[in-house]
Protein backbone atom coordinates (compact mmCIF):
# COMPACT_ATOMS: atom_id res chain seq x y z
CA UNK A 1 0.00 0.00 0.00
CA UNK A 2 1.00 3.20 -0.76
CA UNK A 3 0.28 6.38 1.35
CA UNK A 4 0.71 10.28 2.04
CA UNK A 5 0.36 11.71 5.06
CA UNK A 6 -0.96 14.98 5.30
CA UNK A 7 0.38 16.76 8.33
CA UNK A 8 0.17 20.10 9.73
CA UNK A 9 4.15 20.28 11.33
CA UNK A 10 6.72 17.98 11.03
CA UNK A 11 6.33 15.92 13.60
CA UNK A 12 10.01 16.15 15.21
CA UNK A 13 11.50 16.37 17.57
CA UNK A 14 8.42 14.23 19.38
CA UNK A 15 8.35 16.39 22.57
CA UNK A 16 4.32 17.45 22.41
CA UNK A 17 1.64 14.99 22.57
CA UNK A 18 0.79 15.99 19.12
CA UNK A 19 3.80 15.47 17.25
CA UNK A 20 3.83 11.56 19.23
CA UNK A 21 0.68 11.29 17.85
CA UNK A 22 1.43 12.17 14.69
CA UNK A 23 4.78 9.87 14.58
CA UNK A 24 3.39 7.13 15.76
CA UNK A 25 1.12 7.46 13.07
CA UNK A 26 3.82 7.44 10.59
CA UNK A 27 5.64 4.84 11.78
CA UNK A 28 2.11 2.82 11.81
CA UNK A 29 2.05 3.75 7.95
CA UNK A 30 5.29 2.59 7.36
CA UNK A 31 4.58 -0.95 8.60
CA UNK A 32 1.51 -1.17 5.50
CA UNK A 33 3.47 -0.10 2.63
CA UNK A 34 5.62 3.08 1.48
CA UNK A 35 4.55 6.32 2.81
CA UNK A 36 5.53 9.66 2.29
CA UNK A 37 4.76 12.91 3.86
CA UNK A 38 3.63 16.84 3.11
CA UNK A 39 4.07 18.99 6.07
CA UNK A 40 4.79 22.78 7.14
CA UNK A 41 7.83 23.70 8.93
CA UNK A 42 7.32 26.09 11.37
CA UNK A 43 9.51 29.15 11.70
CA UNK A 44 10.22 27.82 15.51
CA UNK A 45 11.22 24.28 14.65
CA UNK A 46 13.99 22.80 16.03
CA UNK A 47 16.40 21.77 13.77
CA UNK A 48 17.06 18.17 11.90
CA UNK A 49 13.12 17.45 12.21
CA UNK A 50 13.00 16.64 8.51
CA UNK A 51 15.95 14.57 8.25
CA UNK A 52 14.56 12.32 10.94
CA UNK A 53 11.27 11.94 9.35
CA UNK A 54 13.24 11.09 5.89
CA UNK A 55 14.47 8.33 7.89
CA UNK A 56 10.63 6.89 8.11
CA UNK A 57 8.76 8.35 4.39
CA UNK A 58 10.44 8.02 1.13
CA UNK A 59 9.66 11.42 0.68
CA UNK A 60 9.21 14.21 2.50
CA UNK A 61 7.77 17.71 0.72
CA UNK A 62 7.87 20.51 2.69
CA UNK A 63 6.64 24.18 2.70
CA UNK A 64 7.29 26.89 4.85
CA UNK A 65 4.77 27.79 7.57
CA UNK A 66 3.40 31.45 7.00
CA UNK A 67 0.74 32.18 9.65
CA UNK A 68 -1.44 35.36 8.59
CA UNK A 69 -2.22 38.47 10.57
CA UNK A 70 -5.10 37.81 12.83
CA UNK A 71 -6.98 40.97 12.58
CA UNK A 72 -7.04 41.67 8.82
CA UNK A 73 -7.36 37.30 7.76
CA UNK A 74 -10.38 37.06 10.88
CA UNK A 75 -12.75 39.13 9.19
CA UNK A 76 -11.82 37.64 5.85
CA UNK A 77 -12.32 34.55 6.99
CA UNK A 78 -16.07 35.62 8.77
CA UNK A 79 -17.19 37.41 5.39
CA UNK A 80 -16.11 33.79 3.67
CA UNK A 81 -17.83 31.96 7.00
CA UNK A 82 -14.81 29.91 7.26
CA UNK A 83 -12.99 29.15 10.32
CA UNK A 84 -9.91 31.25 11.50
CA UNK A 85 -8.88 28.60 13.52
CA UNK A 86 -8.12 26.76 10.96
CA UNK A 87 -7.64 28.56 7.85
CA UNK A 88 -4.73 30.88 9.48
CA UNK A 89 -2.28 28.54 8.02
CA UNK A 90 -3.96 27.61 4.88
CA UNK A 91 -1.35 27.47 1.47
CA UNK A 92 -2.55 27.28 -1.97
CA UNK A 93 0.77 26.25 -2.35
CA UNK A 94 0.46 22.54 -0.55
CA UNK A 95 -3.23 22.64 -2.14
CA UNK A 96 -1.44 22.51 -5.47
CA UNK A 97 1.23 19.98 -4.21
CA UNK A 98 -0.76 17.59 -2.71
CA UNK A 99 -3.00 18.07 -5.96
CA UNK A 100 -0.12 17.19 -8.00
CA UNK A 101 0.74 14.03 -6.31
CA UNK A 102 -3.17 12.48 -4.73
CA UNK A 103 -3.65 9.58 -7.67
CA UNK A 104 0.34 8.07 -7.31
CA UNK A 105 -1.60 6.69 -3.89
CA UNK A 106 -3.67 4.16 -2.83
CA UNK A 107 -4.32 6.03 0.11
CA UNK A 108 -4.40 9.69 1.80
CA UNK A 109 -4.36 10.08 5.70
CA UNK A 110 -5.11 13.89 6.95
CA UNK A 111 -3.77 14.13 10.43
CA UNK A 112 -5.62 16.72 12.02
CA UNK A 113 -8.58 18.93 11.16
CA UNK A 114 -6.19 21.67 10.18
CA UNK A 115 -5.16 19.47 7.06
CA UNK A 116 -8.46 18.48 5.98
CA UNK A 117 -8.96 21.41 3.41
CA UNK A 118 -6.09 19.63 1.26
CA UNK A 119 -7.59 16.41 1.17
CA UNK A 120 -11.32 16.37 1.67
CA UNK A 121 -12.60 16.79 -2.12
CA UNK A 122 -9.81 14.40 -3.64
CA UNK A 123 -11.24 11.35 -5.20
CA UNK A 124 -8.98 9.03 -3.73
CA UNK A 125 -9.63 6.46 -0.37
CA UNK A 126 -8.94 9.22 2.26
CA UNK A 127 -9.33 9.28 6.29
CA UNK A 128 -9.16 12.18 8.59
CA UNK A 129 -7.36 11.58 12.02
CA UNK A 130 -8.77 14.15 14.50
CA UNK A 131 -6.81 14.53 17.58
CA UNK A 132 -9.26 16.45 19.02
CA UNK A 133 -12.85 17.98 18.39
CA UNK A 134 -11.50 21.06 17.62
CA UNK A 135 -14.79 23.06 18.21
CA UNK A 136 -15.66 21.36 21.59
CA UNK A 137 -12.50 22.65 22.75
CA UNK A 138 -13.07 26.50 21.83
CA UNK A 139 -16.50 26.09 23.11
CA UNK A 140 -15.05 24.86 26.24
CA UNK A 141 -12.48 27.93 26.10
CA UNK A 142 -14.89 30.76 25.30
CA UNK A 143 -17.39 29.44 28.24
CA UNK A 144 -14.42 31.26 30.45
CA UNK A 145 -14.70 34.29 28.36
CA UNK A 146 -16.77 37.27 28.29
CA UNK A 147 -17.23 40.47 26.73
CA UNK A 148 -16.05 41.43 23.22
CA UNK A 149 -13.86 38.15 23.36
CA UNK A 150 -17.14 36.08 23.70
CA UNK A 151 -18.69 37.37 21.23
CA UNK A 152 -16.55 37.19 18.48
CA UNK A 153 -15.57 33.61 19.15
CA UNK A 154 -19.36 32.60 19.27
CA UNK A 155 -19.13 34.10 15.69
CA UNK A 156 -16.17 32.03 14.97
CA UNK A 157 -17.24 29.05 16.53
CA UNK A 158 -20.38 28.92 14.17
CA UNK A 159 -18.50 28.69 11.73
CA UNK A 160 -15.69 26.42 13.05
CA UNK A 161 -18.83 23.70 13.92
CA UNK A 162 -19.82 23.98 10.54
CA UNK A 163 -16.48 23.16 9.24
CA UNK A 164 -15.82 20.40 11.05
CA UNK A 165 -18.85 18.62 10.45
CA UNK A 166 -18.71 19.03 6.69
CA UNK A 167 -15.21 18.55 6.42
CA UNK A 168 -15.51 15.20 8.73
CA UNK A 169 -18.23 14.08 6.61
CA UNK A 170 -15.84 14.75 3.14
CA UNK A 171 -13.86 11.59 4.23
CA UNK A 172 -14.21 7.97 4.11
CA UNK A 173 -13.18 7.62 7.53
CA UNK A 174 -12.36 9.40 10.62
CA UNK A 175 -10.30 8.33 13.58
CA UNK A 176 -10.72 9.51 17.20
CA UNK A 177 -8.26 9.30 19.91
CA UNK A 178 -11.09 8.07 22.45
CA UNK A 179 -14.36 7.08 22.78
CA UNK A 180 -15.72 10.65 24.30
CA UNK A 181 -14.44 12.50 21.25
CA UNK A 182 -16.28 10.27 19.13
CA UNK A 183 -19.50 10.68 20.85
CA UNK A 184 -18.71 14.48 20.69
CA UNK A 185 -18.46 14.24 16.34
CA UNK A 186 -21.71 12.48 16.31
CA UNK A 187 -23.27 14.91 18.17
CA UNK A 188 -21.66 17.40 16.06
CA UNK A 189 -23.43 15.48 13.03
CA UNK A 190 -20.45 13.44 11.79
CA UNK A 191 -22.07 10.60 9.71
CA UNK A 192 -18.83 9.42 8.07
CA UNK A 193 -17.44 5.98 10.15
CA UNK A 194 -15.44 6.75 12.97
CA UNK A 195 -13.30 4.51 14.53
CA UNK A 196 -11.67 4.89 17.58
CA UNK A 197 -7.47 4.03 17.58
CA UNK A 198 -5.98 5.63 21.14
CA UNK A 199 -2.28 6.58 21.27
CA UNK A 200 0.39 4.42 21.84
CA UNK A 201 3.01 4.61 24.22
CA UNK A 202 6.52 2.61 23.55
CA UNK A 203 7.88 0.59 26.50
CA UNK A 204 10.11 2.35 28.73
CA UNK A 205 11.83 1.69 32.39
CA UNK A 206 10.04 2.91 35.12
CA UNK A 207 11.31 5.35 37.29
CA UNK A 208 13.58 3.96 40.39
CA UNK A 209 12.01 4.90 43.63
CA UNK A 210 14.60 7.12 45.94
CA UNK A 211 14.85 10.22 48.14
CA UNK A 212 15.08 12.73 44.71
CA UNK A 213 11.70 11.70 43.70
CA UNK A 214 10.59 15.26 45.50
CA UNK A 215 9.20 17.09 43.32
CA UNK A 216 5.68 18.59 41.77
CA UNK A 217 6.00 18.33 38.45
CA UNK A 218 4.15 19.57 34.69
CA UNK A 219 5.69 18.43 32.01
CA UNK A 220 4.57 19.19 28.74
CA UNK A 221 3.55 21.57 25.96
CA UNK A 222 2.48 25.27 27.57
CA UNK A 223 1.16 27.65 24.81
CA UNK A 224 -1.88 26.05 24.04
CA UNK A 225 -4.96 28.09 25.26
CA UNK A 226 -6.28 25.02 26.98
CA UNK A 227 -3.03 23.84 28.92
CA UNK A 228 -2.04 27.63 29.82
CA UNK A 229 -5.69 27.97 30.99
CA UNK A 230 -5.17 25.31 32.89
CA UNK A 231 -1.70 26.32 34.51
CA UNK A 232 -2.94 29.86 35.53
CA UNK A 233 -5.65 27.95 37.46
CA UNK A 234 -2.72 25.96 38.92
CA UNK A 235 -0.93 29.02 39.96
CA UNK A 236 -4.12 31.31 40.86
CA UNK A 237 -5.81 29.14 42.87
CA UNK A 238 -3.99 26.10 43.88
CA UNK A 239 -0.22 27.10 44.79
CA UNK A 240 -1.02 28.89 47.47
CA UNK A 241 -2.93 26.25 49.43
CA UNK A 242 0.11 23.51 48.70
CA UNK A 243 3.08 25.92 49.38
CA UNK A 244 2.92 25.75 52.82
CA UNK A 245 3.01 21.80 52.60
CA UNK A 246 5.98 21.22 49.96
CA UNK A 247 8.81 21.39 52.82
CA UNK A 248 11.92 20.38 50.18
CA UNK A 249 9.78 19.71 47.49
CA UNK A 250 9.93 22.15 44.50
CA UNK A 251 6.77 23.09 41.87
CA UNK A 252 8.83 22.67 38.01
CA UNK A 253 7.00 23.56 35.25
CA UNK A 254 8.48 22.28 31.62
CA UNK A 255 8.23 22.43 28.36
CA UNK A 256 8.41 24.72 25.52
CA UNK A 257 7.08 28.01 24.74
CA UNK A 258 5.68 29.78 28.02
CA UNK A 259 3.55 32.40 28.08
CA UNK A 260 4.49 35.25 28.98
CA UNK A 261 2.25 35.81 32.09
CA UNK A 262 2.63 32.24 33.30
CA UNK A 263 6.21 32.78 33.60
CA UNK A 264 6.01 35.76 35.47
CA UNK A 265 3.48 34.22 37.54
CA UNK A 266 5.37 31.22 38.64
CA UNK A 267 8.50 33.02 38.78
CA UNK A 268 6.84 35.37 41.29
CA UNK A 269 4.93 32.51 43.26
CA UNK A 270 8.81 30.62 43.58
CA UNK A 271 7.68 27.90 41.01
CA UNK A 272 10.74 26.89 39.07
CA UNK A 273 10.13 27.09 35.26
CA UNK A 274 12.53 24.88 33.01
CA UNK A 275 10.83 25.97 29.79
CA UNK A 276 12.04 23.32 26.68
CA UNK A 277 13.80 20.41 28.04
CA UNK A 278 16.34 18.31 25.37
CA UNK A 279 16.53 15.80 27.55
CA UNK A 280 12.97 15.09 29.96
CA UNK A 281 14.75 11.80 31.64
CA UNK A 282 16.31 14.09 34.43
CA UNK A 283 12.74 15.14 35.19
CA UNK A 284 11.18 12.63 35.27
CA UNK A 285 13.83 11.08 37.80
CA UNK A 286 13.12 13.75 40.22
CA UNK A 287 9.29 13.77 40.45
CA UNK A 288 7.20 12.68 43.24
CA UNK A 289 4.31 13.93 42.02
CA UNK A 290 2.68 14.48 37.95
CA UNK A 291 0.20 17.03 37.86
CA UNK A 292 -2.20 17.91 35.29
CA UNK A 293 -4.03 21.11 35.87
CA UNK A 294 -6.54 21.00 33.01
CA UNK A 295 -9.84 22.83 33.06
CA UNK A 296 -10.36 21.99 29.58
CA UNK A 297 -10.40 17.94 28.16
CA UNK A 298 -10.70 16.87 24.65
CA UNK A 299 -8.29 14.28 22.71
CA UNK A 300 -5.82 12.29 25.23
CA UNK A 301 -3.76 13.78 27.02
CA UNK A 302 -0.34 11.74 26.18
CA UNK A 303 1.72 13.81 28.91
CA UNK A 304 -0.08 11.39 31.29
CA UNK A 305 0.25 7.96 29.59
CA UNK A 306 4.10 8.74 29.16
CA UNK A 307 4.49 9.59 32.80
CA UNK A 308 2.90 6.42 33.91
CA UNK A 309 4.41 4.50 31.76
CA UNK A 310 7.62 5.53 33.87
CA UNK A 311 5.23 4.72 37.04
CA UNK A 312 5.07 8.31 38.17
CA UNK A 313 2.08 8.86 40.95
CA UNK A 314 -0.52 10.95 38.87
CA UNK A 315 -2.73 14.16 40.30
CA UNK A 316 -5.29 15.23 37.39
CA UNK A 317 -8.35 17.10 37.04
CA UNK A 318 -11.22 15.06 35.25
CA UNK A 319 -10.81 16.61 31.69
CA UNK A 320 -7.20 16.15 32.22
CA UNK A 321 -7.57 12.55 31.99
CA UNK A 322 -10.19 12.25 29.69
CA UNK A 323 -11.03 9.42 27.30
CA UNK A 324 -8.06 7.21 29.12
CA UNK A 325 -10.31 5.17 31.29
CA UNK A 326 -8.49 5.24 34.68
CA UNK A 327 -9.83 4.62 37.86
CA UNK A 328 -9.03 7.34 40.72
CA UNK A 329 -7.50 5.82 43.82
CA UNK A 330 -6.14 2.95 41.45
CA UNK A 331 -4.35 4.58 38.59
CA UNK A 332 -3.97 8.28 39.82
CA UNK A 333 -6.33 10.77 42.08
CA UNK A 334 -8.64 12.86 40.59
CA UNK A 335 -9.22 16.10 41.87
CA UNK A 336 -11.33 19.11 40.66
CA UNK A 337 -11.43 22.17 43.21
CA UNK A 338 -8.28 23.81 44.33
CA UNK A 339 -8.78 22.69 47.65
CA UNK A 340 -8.96 19.39 46.50
CA UNK A 341 -6.56 19.39 43.77
CA UNK A 342 -3.86 20.73 46.59
CA UNK A 343 -4.49 17.59 49.02
CA UNK A 344 -4.40 15.36 46.63
CA UNK A 345 -0.72 16.21 46.03
CA UNK A 346 -0.03 16.63 49.81
CA UNK A 347 -1.05 12.87 49.90
CA UNK A 348 0.72 11.53 47.43
CA UNK A 349 3.81 13.85 48.95
CA UNK A 350 3.23 12.36 52.52
CA UNK A 351 2.41 8.84 51.75
CA UNK A 352 5.30 7.17 49.74
CA UNK A 353 3.54 3.23 49.55
CA UNK A 354 0.78 5.44 48.19
CA UNK A 355 2.87 6.99 45.57
CA UNK A 356 4.57 3.58 45.13
CA UNK A 357 0.82 1.79 44.15
CA UNK A 358 -0.32 4.22 42.06
CA UNK A 359 2.88 4.33 39.95
CA UNK A 360 2.60 0.29 39.33
CA UNK A 361 -1.08 -0.18 38.95
CA UNK A 362 -0.86 3.18 36.78
CA UNK A 363 1.98 1.43 34.45
CA UNK A 364 0.62 -1.76 34.01
CA UNK A 365 -2.31 -0.51 32.63
CA UNK A 366 -1.27 1.92 30.63
CA UNK A 367 1.52 -0.75 28.91
CA UNK A 368 -1.53 -2.88 28.45
CA UNK A 369 -4.14 -0.67 26.58
CA UNK A 370 -1.78 1.80 25.14
CA UNK A 371 0.62 -0.43 22.92
CA UNK A 372 1.83 0.35 20.09
CA UNK A 373 0.73 -3.26 18.37
CA UNK A 374 -2.79 -2.10 19.51
CA UNK A 375 -2.92 0.81 17.34
CA UNK A 376 -1.11 -0.50 14.41
CA UNK A 377 -3.58 -3.24 14.59
CA UNK A 378 -6.55 -0.52 14.19
CA UNK A 379 -5.12 1.55 11.69
CA UNK A 380 -3.80 -1.66 9.27
CA UNK A 381 -7.59 -2.91 9.38
CA UNK A 382 -8.93 0.84 8.87
CA UNK A 383 -6.55 0.95 5.88
CA UNK A 384 -7.57 -2.37 4.29
CA UNK A 385 -11.27 -1.26 4.90
CA UNK A 386 -11.25 2.21 3.20
CA UNK A 387 -8.96 0.54 0.43
CA UNK A 388 -10.94 -2.18 -0.53
CA UNK A 389 -12.66 -0.76 -3.48
CA UNK A 390 -9.87 1.09 -5.27
CA UNK A 391 -7.86 -1.54 -7.62
CA UNK A 392 -4.61 -1.58 -7.09
CA UNK A 393 -2.30 1.07 -8.42
CA UNK A 394 0.08 -0.15 -11.21
CA UNK A 395 3.77 -0.55 -9.39
CA UNK A 396 6.57 2.57 -9.94
CA UNK A 397 9.79 2.72 -8.91
CA UNK A 398 10.21 3.32 -4.59
CA UNK A 399 11.65 6.21 -4.09
CA UNK A 400 14.75 6.91 -2.25
CA UNK A 401 14.56 7.35 1.41
CA UNK A 402 15.42 10.80 2.37
CA UNK A 403 14.22 12.98 -0.70
CA UNK A 404 12.55 16.42 0.80
CA UNK A 405 10.93 18.85 -1.58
Amino acid sequence: MRTLLVTHLIPFPVDSGGRAVTWDTLRNLAQLGSVDACAFVAPWAKRGGVAQVTRVAGKVTTLPLRRRFPRIYFAVAAVRKEPYYIMRDYSREMQSRIREMASRYDLLVADSLYMAPYVADLPVPKILQQHNVESYLVAEFLSRQAGVTSWIGRLELRHLEAFERDRCNAFDAVVTLSEVDRRRLEALGVRAPITVAPPAVDPVEAVPDGPNRRNVVYLGTQHWPPIADGLRWYLNEVHGRLAPHLGAAQVVLAGPQPPRDVREEAERRGVRVLGYVDNTEPVYRNTAVFMVPLRIGGGVRLKILHALARGLAVVSTTPGCEGLDLVPERHLLIADDPDAFASAIVRVLRDPDLRRRLGAEGRAYVLEHFSQTRRWATFAALAAQVTAKRPALQAEPPVAAGRVL
